[in-house]
């Protein structure tokens, strides 16, 4: 490459990396909020986080960025990685570029806003308290998206801040054969007696304990506490500040340890994506997970293939029993049968098992999708909610508590992020079966407690790999496939039907 090209690329790894750093500042911010800020910052928070996001917003939109962006595209010299990088910083800058700086304080300011009010109305069931101000969010979602690409769909728009590529018509294709494999499927479960769920499993476990427990297993896993850190929020999330400080927070119920425990896991998968992301390139776009899909896919492969897999039970049964003799003696075919129990009263998605997950991804996502049609009003939200529940699951929510307002999403304005949650479990379903074939020795590591094997084959498949290829080229270079729903209707329907006594060659082609 000549001179003046290396010039151009150092130049806009600097400008990058300030970028970065802004971003990293902004993930603080959030992870502060969530954690330990007093009540009364938030309006001083949302100033800062207004300040911040402002001058990100001015340093990505700057012409001088622009200008070094669209030259280095037009080489044809650049390696591949570099050329990726630059791929991912044109595509961040071009969205950006459409949106004015006064649309981008406002969100920051009412995002902030939200986050306490919602937390007021989900405490008191109280969706009306929190409607006007998710109107307000809708409204600037709306105007930010149609600001990006008028030509769009909105919510296709919103979705891609996510899922870069993805359409509503593939999603609509995955969801619709996910849907009609599942809703049928659940319904002749529910007419047959599922495995009983073991009194130790709802042995009282303080929250201290779990937590300390959670730690631990969190170094089984291979978490690198050096570079992290766990604590506790109202909804768990792994947040922080890029590869070298990754924080992940929980929640505990003390009758129930499996969903802390599971919690834990979920999050330390999304952590180890992060802290095994390329070091070299940890402040460039080129090291970020390539969509939130792909993000999810870890957490959900970590959660369900490993953390409710009879082979690592076998490793954590006794490891557990150590820690809290009441699992001490424990049968763990009754266990193992159990992580497949179905709860068909559960009204909350974060405390669904892995059968009835994807659709109340999918509720999620119709509604958002007829909202930014303008086919359903904030008002209505709450009706239709309990509708899709009644139609998918068979369950009538107790109240808006545990019905719309359980996630927090909206409050943060993440309008287009569900979808990634069931995009993430199909690829976590095709990953896993892809790294069982490279390593045949994982399911028996992983029953002696060794996870370095798993571990380290998502590091150089995925994680390090970050966004060098676009998602369906990702795909197919870790899985051998374009993503779809095959692999996750295959493992949950052989997984269900032997829990529940269905033989594999009962079940129907989907």
């Amino acid at each position: 490459m000549r001179a003046d090209g290396q010039g151009h690329l150092n130049e806009l790894r600097r400008r990058l990396a300030e970028l970065a750093s802004l971003e990293e500042v902004l993930g603080i911010l959030g992870w502060d909020q969530e954690v330990m800020m007093p009540p009364g910052a938030g309006l001083a928070r949302g100033r800062q986080v207004a300040t911040v996001a402002l001058l990100h917003h001015q340093r990505l939109c700057d012409p001088g960025l622009g200008r070094l962006l669209e030259e280095l595209a037009a080489r044809d010299d650049l390696d591949p990685i570099d050329a990726a990088n630059v791929r991912e910083a044109l595509r961040e800058q071009r969205r950006a570029l459409r949106v004015p700086p006064a649309l981008v304080e406002r969100w920051s300011e009412v995002t902030v806003a939200a986050h306490p009010i919602w937390v007021g109305a989900r405490e008191r069931a109280d969706f009306a308290g929190f409607a006007p101000i998710l109107g307000e969010l809708v409204d600037l979602a709306r105007r930010k998206a149609e600001a990006i690409d008028p030509d769009r769909p909105t919510y296709e728009v919103l979705i891609e801040e996510f899922e870069p590529g993805m359409t509503m018509a593939a999603l609509d294709r995955h969801f619709g054969a996910l849907r009609a494999a599942l809703t049928p499927f659940i319904a002749e479960l529910r007419g047959r007696e599922g495995p009983p769920l073991p009194a130790v499993m709802r042995a009282r476990v303080p929250a201290a304990t779990q937590e300390a427990i959670g730690r631990e297993l969190m170094g089984v896993l291979g978490f690198d506490f050096e570079r992290g850190r766990l604590d506790r929020a109202v909804h768990p999330f792994c947040g922080g500040a890029g590869v070298h400080d990754v924080r992940v927070t929980s929640r505990y119920a003390e009758d129930d340890l499996l969903s802390g425990l599971l919690a834990i896991i979920h999050e330390t998968g999304h952590a180890l994506y992060e802290q095994g992301r390329d070091p070299a390139r940890a402040d460039q776009p080129v090291s970020r997970a390539r969509s939130m899909g792909w993000h999810e896919s870890q957490s959900l492969l970590w959660e369900n293939h490993v953390g409710r897999s009879a082979e690592f039970w076998r490793f954590l049964l006794p490891w557990l029993g150590e820690r809290l003799p009441v699992y001490k003696g424990a049968a763990l075919e009754a266990i193992t049968r159990a992580l497949a129990r179905v709860d068909f009263q559960n009204e909350i998605r974060v405390e669904a098992d892995e059968l009835t997950y994807p659709l109340h991804v999918i509720l999620r996502y119709e509604l958002e999708r007829d909202l930014f049609a303008g086919e359903l009003a904030v008002a209505d939200l709450p009706a239709a909610w309990n509708e899709k529940m009644r139609d998918y699951l068979g369950v009538d929510p107790a109240d808006d508590r545990r019905g719309v307002l359980q996630d927090i999403h909206w409050a943060g304005g993440a309008f287009g992020y569900f979808p990634s949650y069931t995009l993430g479990a199909m690829l976590a379903a095709q990953i896993f079966q892809a790294a069982q074939r490279a390593e045949p020795a994982i399911p028996s590591e992983l029953a002696a407690g060794e996870t370095a094997g798993l571990r380290t084959w998502l590091r150089d498949q995925v994680h390090v790999q970050g966004s060098r290829l676009q998602s369906d080229a990702l795909a197919r270079a870790v899985t051998g496939a374009p993503l779809g729903p095959d692999a996750l209707i295959e493992h949950l329907r052989g997984k269900f039907s032997a829990a529940y006594g269905i033989a594999r060659s009962a079940l129907a082609t989907p």
